[in-house]
């Protein structure tokens, strides 16, 4: 598989382009896909946090290849090569050779929900820590589990500036699709009211 760029789609239409087009060949390489602001104050993919909100919402395949790929990560300095149909096996998940097994489903709805992104043909980088969820991520939650939330995680200040940074990098990048350049875009974000660090920032961080 060979990965292309989509630089007119939104954010959310590119990754589902992204998982759409992937395919598990017979092997996968793993690397980490680092995040200074979620690796310093997001919840790790083994927290009480993502079992209680994140698990919901991804569901329980991708809950436990995260956490699995997290523990072959820190064992293998952040890049480890594994055969998939052993991948699907440790995770209880069929590999086979016609498209749609199961393991590559769970890769495909980690690409769509932006914790996994292909970087190759045959390598996939994960992410190992999550954001808080975000307000529409809440509102599908049961009542119940809106509820839990609420008294689990106070939106407190560390929580609302990972919310704002990960905003304005969405924003960012669809601005870049839309052709903006990236001196431009800080720019555009402060007038968006975003602060004019996070905006620099956000631009700098781009491809």
């Amino acid at each position: 598989m060979e990965v292309t760029k989509e630089p007119h789609l939104p954010i959310r239409q590119r990754y589902n382009h992204l998982s759409q087009e992937f395919e598990l060949g017979a092997s996968l390489r793993i690397l980490h896909w680092r995040d200074p602001i979620l690796d310093s104050h997001g919840f790790g993919v083994d927290s009480e946090y993502a079992e209680l909100f994140w698990l919901p919402t991804l569901g329980p395949s991708v809950l436990w290849l995260l956490r699995r790929v997290a523990t072959f990560l820190i064992s293998n300095n952040d890049s480890v090569a594994i055969d998939s149909e052993l991948l699907g096996a440790m995770l209880g998940l069929k590999f086979g050779k016609a498209r749609d097994s199961l393991i590559e489903k769970t890769i495909r709805r980690c690409i769509y929900f932006s914790v996994a992104r292909p970087t190759g043909s045959d390598s996939i980088a994960f992410k190992t820590s999550l954001g808080p969820l975000s307000q529409r991520q809440l509102e599908r939650l049961p009542e119940p589990l809106r509820a839990l939330h609420e008294r689990h995680a106070p939106v407190d200040l560390s929580t609302r500036l990972i919310r704002e940074e990960l905003q304005a990098r969405k924003i960012a990048m669809t601005l870049a699709q839309m052709g903006v350049s990236n001196d431009e875009i800080p720019s555009a974000l402060e007038r968006l009211n975003f602060e004019g660090d996070l905006a620099s920032r956000v631009a700098s961080a781009l491809p």
